[in-house]
Protein backbone atom coordinates (compact mmCIF):
# COMPACT_ATOMS: atom_id res chain seq x y z
CA UNK A 1 0.00 0.00 0.00
CA UNK A 2 1.42 3.36 -1.05
CA UNK A 3 1.66 5.98 1.68
CA UNK A 4 0.46 9.42 0.61
CA UNK A 5 2.60 12.26 1.92
CA UNK A 6 0.90 15.62 2.36
CA UNK A 7 3.05 18.60 3.28
CA UNK A 8 1.83 21.05 5.93
CA UNK A 9 1.03 23.86 3.50
CA UNK A 10 -1.03 21.63 1.21
CA UNK A 11 -2.90 20.22 4.18
CA UNK A 12 -3.79 23.67 5.53
CA UNK A 13 -4.90 25.01 2.15
CA UNK A 14 -6.92 21.93 1.18
CA UNK A 15 -8.58 21.57 4.59
CA UNK A 16 -9.48 25.28 4.54
CA UNK A 17 -10.97 24.76 1.09
CA UNK A 18 -13.24 21.98 2.41
CA UNK A 19 -14.32 24.20 5.28
CA UNK A 20 -14.93 27.03 2.82
CA UNK A 21 -17.03 24.68 0.68
CA UNK A 22 -19.33 24.01 3.64
CA UNK A 23 -19.64 27.75 4.27
CA UNK A 24 -20.40 28.40 0.61
CA UNK A 25 -23.05 25.68 0.66
CA UNK A 26 -24.69 27.65 3.46
CA UNK A 27 -24.70 30.81 1.38
CA UNK A 28 -26.42 29.00 -1.48
CA UNK A 29 -29.06 27.51 0.82
CA UNK A 30 -29.78 30.79 2.60
CA UNK A 31 -30.12 32.79 -0.60
CA UNK A 32 -32.20 30.27 -2.56
CA UNK A 33 -34.55 29.06 0.19
CA UNK A 34 -38.20 30.08 0.35
CA UNK A 35 -39.10 29.99 4.05
CA UNK A 36 -38.22 32.75 6.53
CA UNK A 37 -37.00 30.23 9.11
CA UNK A 38 -34.16 29.32 6.73
CA UNK A 39 -33.78 32.52 4.71
CA UNK A 40 -34.03 35.05 7.57
CA UNK A 41 -33.40 33.03 10.75
CA UNK A 42 -30.52 30.78 9.54
CA UNK A 43 -31.94 27.55 10.98
CA UNK A 44 -29.81 25.18 8.89
CA UNK A 45 -26.40 23.52 8.63
CA UNK A 46 -24.15 22.36 5.78
CA UNK A 47 -21.28 19.89 5.85
CA UNK A 48 -18.84 17.65 3.98
CA UNK A 49 -18.42 14.02 5.10
CA UNK A 50 -15.93 11.26 4.38
CA UNK A 51 -16.99 8.25 2.30
CA UNK A 52 -17.60 6.30 5.53
CA UNK A 53 -19.86 9.04 6.90
CA UNK A 54 -17.56 10.87 9.32
CA UNK A 55 -18.12 14.62 9.58
CA UNK A 56 -15.03 16.32 8.10
CA UNK A 57 -16.00 19.99 7.68
CA UNK A 58 -19.11 21.80 8.89
CA UNK A 59 -20.11 25.44 8.64
CA UNK A 60 -20.85 26.98 12.04
CA UNK A 61 -24.52 27.81 11.66
CA UNK A 62 -26.42 25.75 14.25
CA UNK A 63 -24.41 24.00 16.99
CA UNK A 64 -27.41 21.74 17.63
CA UNK A 65 -26.51 20.00 14.40
CA UNK A 66 -22.79 19.68 15.16
CA UNK A 67 -21.95 16.04 15.71
CA UNK A 68 -25.42 14.94 14.59
CA UNK A 69 -25.58 14.94 10.79
CA UNK A 70 -23.00 12.18 10.32
CA UNK A 71 -25.45 9.70 11.87
CA UNK A 72 -27.82 10.28 8.95
CA UNK A 73 -25.03 9.52 6.47
CA UNK A 74 -24.23 6.31 8.30
CA UNK A 75 -27.93 5.33 8.19
CA UNK A 76 -27.91 5.89 4.43
CA UNK A 77 -24.82 3.69 4.07
CA UNK A 78 -26.46 0.95 6.12
CA UNK A 79 -29.81 1.06 4.32
CA UNK A 80 -28.51 1.52 0.76
CA UNK A 81 -25.24 -0.42 0.81
CA UNK A 82 -24.32 -1.58 -2.69
CA UNK A 83 -27.03 0.53 -4.37
CA UNK A 84 -25.67 4.07 -4.00
CA UNK A 85 -25.09 5.75 -7.35
CA UNK A 86 -23.95 9.09 -8.73
CA UNK A 87 -26.44 11.97 -8.68
CA UNK A 88 -28.70 10.33 -6.10
CA UNK A 89 -30.04 12.62 -3.39
CA UNK A 90 -31.27 11.14 -0.12
CA UNK A 91 -33.81 12.65 2.24
CA UNK A 92 -34.19 11.70 5.92
CA UNK A 93 -35.84 13.21 8.99
CA UNK A 94 -36.19 10.05 11.11
CA UNK A 95 -35.07 10.84 14.70
CA UNK A 96 -34.27 7.18 15.32
CA UNK A 97 -32.14 6.91 12.17
CA UNK A 98 -29.79 9.79 12.84
CA UNK A 99 -31.96 12.89 12.43
CA UNK A 100 -33.05 15.20 15.24
CA UNK A 101 -36.78 15.89 14.96
CA UNK A 102 -39.10 15.66 11.98
CA UNK A 103 -39.00 19.35 10.91
CA UNK A 104 -35.18 19.15 10.61
CA UNK A 105 -34.96 17.55 7.17
CA UNK A 106 -31.61 16.23 5.92
CA UNK A 107 -30.69 16.17 2.23
CA UNK A 108 -27.48 14.22 1.58
CA UNK A 109 -25.76 13.43 -1.74
CA UNK A 110 -22.90 11.03 -2.52
CA UNK A 111 -19.77 12.33 -4.26
CA UNK A 112 -18.05 9.96 -6.69
CA UNK A 113 -14.68 10.26 -8.42
CA UNK A 114 -13.55 7.72 -11.00
CA UNK A 115 -16.47 5.49 -10.05
CA UNK A 116 -15.42 5.50 -6.36
CA UNK A 117 -17.50 6.96 -3.53
CA UNK A 118 -15.11 9.46 -1.91
CA UNK A 119 -17.30 11.81 0.14
CA UNK A 120 -20.78 13.13 0.89
CA UNK A 121 -22.33 16.61 0.88
CA UNK A 122 -25.15 17.22 3.33
CA UNK A 123 -27.58 19.83 4.58
CA UNK A 124 -30.03 19.92 7.47
CA UNK A 125 -32.71 22.61 7.50
CA UNK A 126 -35.74 23.32 9.66
CA UNK A 127 -38.90 23.12 7.56
CA UNK A 128 -41.91 25.06 8.73
CA UNK A 129 -44.24 22.08 8.47
CA UNK A 130 -43.93 18.35 7.75
CA UNK A 131 -47.51 17.40 8.57
CA UNK A 132 -48.79 15.95 11.82
CA UNK A 133 -51.39 17.08 14.32
CA UNK A 134 -50.30 20.71 14.76
CA UNK A 135 -49.27 23.39 12.25
CA UNK A 136 -45.48 23.49 12.44
CA UNK A 137 -45.42 19.75 13.31
CA UNK A 138 -44.41 20.36 16.93
CA UNK A 139 -46.41 19.82 20.09
CA UNK A 140 -45.40 19.34 23.72
CA UNK A 141 -48.55 17.29 24.31
CA UNK A 142 -47.81 14.73 21.60
CA UNK A 143 -46.95 11.28 22.89
CA UNK A 144 -45.83 9.42 19.77
CA UNK A 145 -43.56 10.23 16.86
CA UNK A 146 -46.38 9.46 14.42
CA UNK A 147 -48.36 12.50 15.55
CA UNK A 148 -45.47 14.83 14.74
CA UNK A 149 -45.54 14.54 10.96
CA UNK A 150 -44.37 12.44 8.02
CA UNK A 151 -41.52 10.14 9.08
CA UNK A 152 -38.89 9.68 6.37
CA UNK A 153 -36.20 7.03 6.73
CA UNK A 154 -33.30 7.48 4.28
CA UNK A 155 -35.03 7.39 0.88
CA UNK A 156 -34.16 8.89 -2.50
CA UNK A 157 -35.48 12.35 -3.27
CA UNK A 158 -33.63 12.21 -6.60
CA UNK A 159 -32.61 9.08 -8.52
CA UNK A 160 -29.61 9.46 -10.83
CA UNK A 161 -30.31 13.19 -11.03
CA UNK A 162 -34.08 12.89 -11.67
CA UNK A 163 -36.45 14.07 -8.95
CA UNK A 164 -38.53 11.23 -7.51
CA UNK A 165 -42.02 12.33 -8.59
CA UNK A 166 -43.80 9.70 -6.50
CA UNK A 167 -42.14 10.84 -3.29
CA UNK A 168 -42.73 14.50 -4.14
CA UNK A 169 -46.43 13.76 -4.63
CA UNK A 170 -46.64 12.09 -1.21
CA UNK A 171 -44.93 15.03 0.47
CA UNK A 172 -47.11 17.58 -1.34
CA UNK A 173 -50.30 15.96 -0.06
CA UNK A 174 -49.12 15.70 3.55
CA UNK A 175 -47.62 19.14 4.25
CA UNK A 176 -49.67 22.26 5.01
CA UNK A 177 -47.50 24.55 2.90
CA UNK A 178 -46.08 22.34 0.13
CA UNK A 179 -44.84 25.29 -1.95
CA UNK A 180 -42.50 26.35 0.85
CA UNK A 181 -41.38 22.83 1.66
CA UNK A 182 -40.62 21.71 -1.88
CA UNK A 183 -38.87 24.99 -2.67
CA UNK A 184 -36.67 24.58 0.40
CA UNK A 185 -35.89 20.95 -0.45
CA UNK A 186 -34.71 22.03 -3.89
CA UNK A 187 -32.58 24.75 -2.31
CA UNK A 188 -30.97 22.09 -0.13
CA UNK A 189 -30.33 19.96 -3.21
CA UNK A 190 -28.68 22.93 -4.94
CA UNK A 191 -26.51 23.48 -1.86
CA UNK A 192 -25.34 19.86 -1.95
CA UNK A 193 -24.61 20.17 -5.67
CA UNK A 194 -22.32 23.10 -4.93
CA UNK A 195 -20.53 20.98 -2.31
CA UNK A 196 -20.03 18.21 -4.87
CA UNK A 197 -18.56 20.68 -7.36
CA UNK A 198 -16.09 22.06 -4.83
CA UNK A 199 -14.90 18.57 -3.88
CA UNK A 200 -14.42 17.68 -7.56
CA UNK A 201 -12.35 20.85 -8.00
CA UNK A 202 -10.09 19.77 -5.13
CA UNK A 203 -9.70 16.30 -6.67
CA UNK A 204 -8.60 17.89 -9.92
CA UNK A 205 -6.19 20.18 -8.11
CA UNK A 206 -4.59 17.75 -5.63
CA UNK A 207 -5.57 14.24 -6.74
CA UNK A 208 -8.16 11.84 -5.32
CA UNK A 209 -5.84 9.92 -2.98
CA UNK A 210 -4.32 13.15 -1.71
CA UNK A 211 -7.71 14.68 -0.89
CA UNK A 212 -8.82 11.54 0.93
CA UNK A 213 -5.64 11.73 2.99
CA UNK A 214 -6.39 15.38 3.79
CA UNK A 215 -9.83 14.37 5.07
CA UNK A 216 -8.36 11.71 7.36
CA UNK A 217 -5.75 14.11 8.65
CA UNK A 218 -8.46 16.68 9.43
CA UNK A 219 -10.13 14.12 11.68
CA UNK A 220 -6.80 13.03 13.19
CA UNK A 221 -5.70 16.59 13.89
CA UNK A 222 -8.82 17.43 15.90
CA UNK A 223 -8.50 14.17 17.85
CA UNK A 224 -4.84 14.93 18.61
CA UNK A 225 -5.51 18.55 19.58
CA UNK A 226 -8.35 17.68 21.97
CA UNK A 227 -6.27 14.85 23.49
CA UNK A 228 -3.41 17.26 24.18
CA UNK A 229 -5.71 19.86 25.69
CA UNK A 230 -7.29 17.26 27.96
CA UNK A 231 -3.86 15.99 29.04
CA UNK A 232 -3.04 19.50 30.30
CA UNK A 233 -6.12 19.63 32.55
CA UNK A 234 -6.35 18.13 36.05
CA UNK A 235 -7.84 14.66 36.42
CA UNK A 236 -11.00 14.35 38.46
CA UNK A 237 -14.77 14.04 38.49
CA UNK A 238 -17.47 16.66 38.11
CA UNK A 239 -21.24 16.32 38.40
CA UNK A 240 -24.27 18.50 37.78
CA UNK A 241 -27.97 18.17 37.21
CA UNK A 242 -30.68 20.35 35.79
CA UNK A 243 -34.43 20.05 35.45
CA UNK A 244 -36.97 20.70 32.75
CA UNK A 245 -40.15 22.38 33.97
CA UNK A 246 -42.24 19.28 33.24
CA UNK A 247 -42.51 16.26 30.96
CA UNK A 248 -44.32 18.11 28.18
CA UNK A 249 -47.83 17.11 29.28
CA UNK A 250 -48.00 18.92 32.63
CA UNK A 251 -46.32 16.19 34.66
CA UNK A 252 -43.47 16.57 37.17
CA UNK A 253 -40.09 18.14 36.36
CA UNK A 254 -37.72 15.98 34.30
CA UNK A 255 -34.17 15.64 35.57
CA UNK A 256 -31.02 15.54 33.44
CA UNK A 257 -27.87 14.41 35.26
CA UNK A 258 -24.30 14.46 33.99
CA UNK A 259 -21.17 12.94 35.52
CA UNK A 260 -17.90 13.84 33.82
CA UNK A 261 -14.63 12.08 34.62
CA UNK A 262 -11.30 13.05 33.12
CA UNK A 263 -8.33 10.68 33.18
CA UNK A 264 -5.22 11.42 31.16
CA UNK A 265 -6.27 12.44 27.66
CA UNK A 266 -9.79 10.96 27.72
CA UNK A 267 -13.13 12.22 28.96
CA UNK A 268 -15.91 9.93 30.20
CA UNK A 269 -19.44 11.33 30.21
CA UNK A 270 -22.17 9.41 32.02
CA UNK A 271 -25.81 10.48 31.59
CA UNK A 272 -27.31 7.40 33.22
CA UNK A 273 -28.59 9.41 36.20
CA UNK A 274 -31.12 11.18 33.97
CA UNK A 275 -34.84 10.48 34.25
CA UNK A 276 -36.67 7.94 32.07
CA UNK A 277 -38.05 9.13 28.75
CA UNK A 278 -40.97 11.51 29.08
CA UNK A 279 -44.64 11.09 28.27
CA UNK A 280 -44.64 14.21 26.10
CA UNK A 281 -42.36 15.43 23.32
CA UNK A 282 -39.41 16.54 25.49
CA UNK A 283 -37.26 13.50 24.68
CA UNK A 284 -33.81 13.97 23.12
CA UNK A 285 -33.07 11.54 20.27
CA UNK A 286 -29.51 10.24 20.34
CA UNK A 287 -28.33 12.42 17.44
CA UNK A 288 -29.30 15.55 19.36
CA UNK A 289 -27.82 14.28 22.63
CA UNK A 290 -24.54 13.51 20.87
CA UNK A 291 -24.56 17.00 19.37
CA UNK A 292 -24.97 18.38 22.90
CA UNK A 293 -21.93 16.45 24.09
CA UNK A 294 -19.82 17.71 21.18
CA UNK A 295 -20.98 21.28 21.77
CA UNK A 296 -20.27 21.29 25.52
CA UNK A 297 -16.84 19.67 25.25
CA UNK A 298 -15.86 22.00 22.45
CA UNK A 299 -16.96 25.06 24.48
CA UNK A 300 -15.14 24.13 27.67
CA UNK A 301 -12.09 22.21 26.43
CA UNK A 302 -11.38 23.31 22.86
CA UNK A 303 -13.31 26.46 21.87
CA UNK A 304 -10.73 27.46 19.25
CA UNK A 305 -10.88 24.25 17.21
CA UNK A 306 -12.93 23.54 14.14
CA UNK A 307 -15.56 20.89 14.67
CA UNK A 308 -15.49 17.43 13.15
CA UNK A 309 -15.99 13.85 14.29
CA UNK A 310 -12.38 13.60 15.44
CA UNK A 311 -13.51 15.09 18.76
CA UNK A 312 -15.77 12.10 19.43
CA UNK A 313 -12.77 9.77 19.43
CA UNK A 314 -11.61 11.01 22.87
CA UNK A 315 -15.03 10.59 24.50
CA UNK A 316 -16.43 7.57 26.33
CA UNK A 317 -20.19 8.03 26.57
CA UNK A 318 -22.78 6.25 28.70
CA UNK A 319 -26.41 7.06 27.88
CA UNK A 320 -28.79 4.15 28.54
CA UNK A 321 -31.69 3.61 26.18
CA UNK A 322 -35.07 4.51 27.57
CA UNK A 323 -33.90 7.71 29.25
CA UNK A 324 -34.84 11.27 28.31
CA UNK A 325 -31.41 11.64 26.64
CA UNK A 326 -31.73 8.45 24.57
CA UNK A 327 -35.40 7.45 24.22
CA UNK A 328 -36.80 4.34 22.61
CA UNK A 329 -39.12 4.68 19.60
CA UNK A 330 -41.81 5.73 19.05
CA UNK A 331 -41.37 8.33 21.81
CA UNK A 332 -42.24 11.86 20.70
CA UNK A 333 -39.29 14.25 20.29
CA UNK A 334 -40.61 17.34 18.48
CA UNK A 335 -39.67 19.92 21.13
CA UNK A 336 -36.43 18.18 22.05
CA UNK A 337 -34.42 21.38 21.53
CA UNK A 338 -35.53 22.78 24.90
CA UNK A 339 -34.19 19.61 26.49
CA UNK A 340 -31.00 19.87 24.42
CA UNK A 341 -30.41 23.35 25.79
CA UNK A 342 -30.81 22.04 29.35
CA UNK A 343 -28.47 19.14 28.57
CA UNK A 344 -25.81 21.56 27.25
CA UNK A 345 -26.10 23.74 30.36
CA UNK A 346 -25.86 20.71 32.65
CA UNK A 347 -22.80 19.32 30.85
CA UNK A 348 -21.02 22.66 31.01
CA UNK A 349 -21.75 22.99 34.73
CA UNK A 350 -20.48 19.45 35.33
CA UNK A 351 -17.19 20.33 33.62
CA UNK A 352 -17.02 23.52 35.66
CA UNK A 353 -17.42 21.41 38.77
CA UNK A 354 -14.39 19.48 37.54
CA UNK A 355 -12.42 22.60 36.48
CA UNK A 356 -13.68 25.56 38.59
CA UNK A 357 -11.32 28.02 36.91
CA UNK A 358 -13.46 27.69 33.77
CA UNK A 359 -16.74 28.58 35.48
CA UNK A 360 -19.27 30.89 33.83
CA UNK A 361 -22.84 31.72 34.80
CA UNK A 362 -25.65 29.82 33.13
CA UNK A 363 -27.36 31.16 30.03
CA UNK A 364 -31.09 30.91 29.45
CA UNK A 365 -32.33 27.58 28.08
CA UNK A 366 -35.83 29.00 27.57
CA UNK A 367 -35.98 28.65 23.76
CA UNK A 368 -39.48 30.08 23.32
CA UNK A 369 -41.00 28.77 20.08
CA UNK A 370 -44.17 30.08 18.42
CA UNK A 371 -45.76 28.06 15.59
CA UNK A 372 -49.02 29.20 13.99
CA UNK A 373 -51.22 27.90 11.20
CA UNK A 374 -52.04 31.18 9.47
CA UNK A 375 -52.83 32.60 6.03
CA UNK A 376 -50.97 34.96 3.74
CA UNK A 377 -52.40 38.51 4.07
CA UNK A 378 -52.48 39.11 0.29
CA UNK A 379 -53.11 35.73 -1.31
CA UNK A 380 -55.10 34.02 1.44
CA UNK A 381 -52.96 30.93 0.86
CA UNK A 382 -52.47 28.64 3.85
CA UNK A 383 -49.13 29.32 5.55
CA UNK A 384 -47.31 28.27 8.70
CA UNK A 385 -45.24 30.63 10.82
CA UNK A 386 -42.38 29.43 13.02
CA UNK A 387 -40.56 31.94 15.24
CA UNK A 388 -38.03 31.60 18.07
CA UNK A 389 -37.22 34.08 20.85
CA UNK A 390 -33.92 33.90 22.71
CA UNK A 391 -32.69 35.45 25.96
CA UNK A 392 -29.52 36.34 27.83
CA UNK A 393 -26.20 34.54 28.09
CA UNK A 394 -24.44 34.07 31.40
CA UNK A 395 -21.80 36.47 32.67
CA UNK A 396 -18.13 35.48 32.89
CA UNK A 397 -15.39 36.41 35.36
CA UNK A 398 -14.52 39.48 33.28
CA UNK A 399 -17.57 40.44 31.20
CA UNK A 400 -21.35 40.85 31.18
CA UNK A 401 -23.49 38.39 29.26
CA UNK A 402 -24.95 39.09 25.82
CA UNK A 403 -28.48 40.47 25.54
CA UNK A 404 -31.30 38.85 23.59
CA UNK A 405 -29.63 36.04 21.65
CA UNK A 406 -30.35 32.39 20.95
CA UNK A 407 -28.00 30.71 23.39
CA UNK A 408 -25.98 27.50 23.68
CA UNK A 409 -26.75 25.01 20.93
CA UNK A 410 -29.00 27.34 18.99
CA UNK A 411 -27.98 30.26 16.84
CA UNK A 412 -31.08 31.43 14.99
CA UNK A 413 -32.28 34.99 14.73
CA UNK A 414 -35.67 36.29 15.78
CA UNK A 415 -37.93 36.72 12.74
CA UNK A 416 -37.98 40.34 11.52
CA UNK A 417 -41.28 42.10 12.22
CA UNK A 418 -41.67 43.05 8.56
CA UNK A 419 -41.37 39.39 7.54
CA UNK A 420 -44.00 38.33 10.08
CA UNK A 421 -46.52 40.96 9.06
CA UNK A 422 -46.13 40.56 5.29
CA UNK A 423 -46.35 36.75 5.32
CA UNK A 424 -48.88 35.95 8.06
CA UNK A 425 -52.06 37.29 9.64
CA UNK A 426 -50.09 38.19 12.75
CA UNK A 427 -48.95 41.53 14.16
CA UNK A 428 -45.82 41.93 16.30
CA UNK A 429 -46.82 44.52 18.91
CA UNK A 430 -43.54 44.64 20.86
CA UNK A 431 -39.99 43.35 20.61
CA UNK A 432 -37.68 44.76 23.27
CA UNK A 433 -35.18 43.86 25.95
CA UNK A 434 -36.57 42.85 29.37
CA UNK A 435 -35.03 45.13 32.04
CA UNK A 436 -34.14 43.38 35.29
CA UNK A 437 -34.31 39.89 33.80
CA UNK A 438 -30.57 39.34 34.21
CA UNK A 439 -28.77 37.77 37.16
CA UNK A 440 -26.91 40.38 39.20
CA UNK A 441 -23.22 40.23 39.99
CA UNK A 442 -19.89 41.95 39.57
CA UNK A 443 -20.69 41.12 35.98
CA UNK A 444 -24.35 40.77 35.04
CA UNK A 445 -26.06 38.30 32.77
CA UNK A 446 -27.48 39.35 29.43
CA UNK A 447 -31.06 40.59 29.22
CA UNK A 448 -33.99 38.50 28.12
CA UNK A 449 -36.52 39.64 25.52
CA UNK A 450 -40.19 40.68 25.50
CA UNK A 451 -42.16 39.92 22.34
CA UNK A 452 -45.91 40.13 21.72
CA UNK A 453 -47.87 38.52 18.89
CA UNK A 454 -51.44 39.54 18.01
CA UNK A 455 -53.66 37.15 16.08
CA UNK A 456 -55.39 38.96 13.21
CA UNK A 457 -58.42 38.42 10.97
CA UNK A 458 -59.48 34.89 11.92
CA UNK A 459 -58.94 32.17 14.58
CA UNK A 460 -55.54 30.51 14.24
CA UNK A 461 -54.06 27.30 15.64
CA UNK A 462 -50.96 28.16 17.68
CA UNK A 463 -48.41 25.97 19.46
CA UNK A 464 -45.99 27.70 21.81
CA UNK A 465 -43.73 26.58 24.60
CA UNK A 466 -40.75 27.53 26.71
CA UNK A 467 -38.56 26.34 29.54
CA UNK A 468 -37.55 27.97 32.86
CA UNK A 469 -41.06 29.22 33.59
CA UNK A 470 -40.48 27.55 36.98
CA UNK A 471 -38.36 29.92 39.09
CA UNK A 472 -36.54 26.95 40.67
CA UNK A 473 -34.90 26.26 37.32
CA UNK A 474 -34.04 29.83 36.27
CA UNK A 475 -30.46 30.42 34.99
CA UNK A 476 -27.93 30.10 37.80
CA UNK A 477 -25.17 32.50 38.73
CA UNK A 478 -21.53 31.61 39.34
CA UNK A 479 -18.85 32.87 41.75
CA UNK A 480 -21.46 34.46 44.01
CA UNK A 481 -23.58 35.93 41.21
CA UNK A 482 -27.37 35.88 41.26
CA UNK A 483 -29.99 33.95 39.32
CA UNK A 484 -31.84 35.43 36.38
CA UNK A 485 -35.60 35.86 36.38
CA UNK A 486 -37.72 32.97 35.10
CA UNK A 487 -39.50 33.12 31.76
CA UNK A 488 -43.18 34.01 31.63
CA UNK A 489 -45.77 33.42 28.90
CA UNK A 490 -49.07 35.33 29.08
CA UNK A 491 -52.12 34.84 26.87
CA UNK A 492 -54.44 37.86 26.62
CA UNK A 493 -58.03 37.76 25.40
CA UNK A 494 -59.20 40.21 22.71
CA UNK A 495 -60.47 42.52 25.49
CA UNK A 496 -56.99 42.63 27.08
CA UNK A 497 -57.78 40.43 30.08
CA UNK A 498 -55.38 37.67 31.09
CA UNK A 499 -56.54 34.22 29.95
CA UNK A 500 -53.70 32.22 31.53
CA UNK A 501 -49.92 31.87 31.85
CA UNK A 502 -49.08 28.48 30.33
CA UNK A 503 -45.70 26.75 30.15
CA UNK A 504 -46.46 24.85 26.97
CA UNK A 505 -49.66 24.66 24.98
CA UNK A 506 -51.35 24.05 21.64
CA UNK A 507 -54.69 25.75 21.07
CA UNK A 508 -56.89 27.77 18.69
CA UNK A 509 -56.70 31.49 19.45
CA UNK A 510 -59.49 33.86 18.37
CA UNK A 511 -58.67 36.97 16.38
CA UNK A 512 -57.53 39.75 18.69
CA UNK A 513 -55.76 37.41 21.10
CA UNK A 514 -52.22 38.33 22.16
CA UNK A 515 -49.40 36.02 23.23
CA UNK A 516 -46.68 37.73 25.24
CA UNK A 517 -43.37 36.06 26.13
CA UNK A 518 -40.85 37.49 28.59
CA UNK A 519 -37.71 35.36 28.44
CA UNK A 520 -35.13 34.85 31.15
CA UNK A 521 -31.78 36.59 31.10
CA UNK A 522 -28.42 35.03 31.93
CA UNK A 523 -27.01 34.39 35.40
CA UNK A 524 -24.63 36.85 37.07
CA UNK A 525 -20.98 36.29 37.99
CA UNK A 526 -19.32 37.46 41.21
CA UNK A 527 -20.47 39.55 44.17
CA UNK A 528 -22.88 42.31 43.04
CA UNK A 529 -21.27 44.67 45.56
CA UNK A 530 -18.06 44.56 43.50
CA UNK A 531 -19.68 45.91 40.33
CA UNK A 532 -17.78 48.98 39.17
CA UNK A 533 -19.22 52.49 39.43
CA UNK A 534 -18.89 52.91 35.65
CA UNK A 535 -20.95 49.79 34.97
CA UNK A 536 -23.56 50.81 37.55
CA UNK A 537 -23.88 54.18 35.86
CA UNK A 538 -24.28 52.48 32.50
CA UNK A 539 -26.97 50.18 33.90
CA UNK A 540 -29.01 53.19 35.02
CA UNK A 541 -28.44 55.15 31.80
CA UNK A 542 -29.49 52.20 29.61
CA UNK A 543 -32.49 51.26 31.75
CA UNK A 544 -31.20 47.76 32.41
CA UNK A 545 -32.47 47.52 35.98
CA UNK A 546 -35.99 46.93 37.26
CA UNK A 547 -37.59 46.21 40.60
CA UNK A 548 -37.01 42.61 41.67
CA UNK A 549 -38.31 40.82 44.73
CA UNK A 550 -35.79 39.38 47.16
CA UNK A 551 -36.77 35.89 46.02
CA UNK A 552 -36.25 36.78 42.35
CA UNK A 553 -32.76 38.12 43.05
CA UNK A 554 -31.54 35.01 44.87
Amino acid sequence: MTTITIDAVTFEVASAALQSAAEEMGSILKRSSYSPIIRDMDDFSCAIFSASGELVAQADYIPAQLGAMSLVVKSILTRWEGRIQEDDAYICNHPYMGAMHLPDVNIVTPIFSGGELIAWAGTAAHHIDVGGVNPGSEGPELTELYGEGVVLPPVRLSIAGIENEDLVAVLTENFRDPLSTLSDLRAQRASCKLGEERVHELVRQYGRAELLEVMQRMLDSVETAVSRLLAQLPDGVGEAEGSLDDDGVGGPPTRIHARVEKRGNRLSIDLSGSDPQTAGAMNIPWASARAGLVYAVRCVVAPGLTSNDGLLRVLDITAPEGTVVNPLPPAAVSIRHNSCQRLADTLIRAMQDLWPDRAVASSTVTFFSFNVGSTHPKTGRSSVMADVVGGGTGATRDSDGIDGVDTYMSNVGVMPTEVVETNYQIRVRRTEFRPGSQGLGEFQGGLGLIREYEILDHPQHATFYAEQTDSRFAPEGAGGGGRALPTQITVLAPDGSVVDRPMKTSRVLPAGSVVRVETSGGGGYGDPARRSAALRERDLRDGRLAERSNEDAR
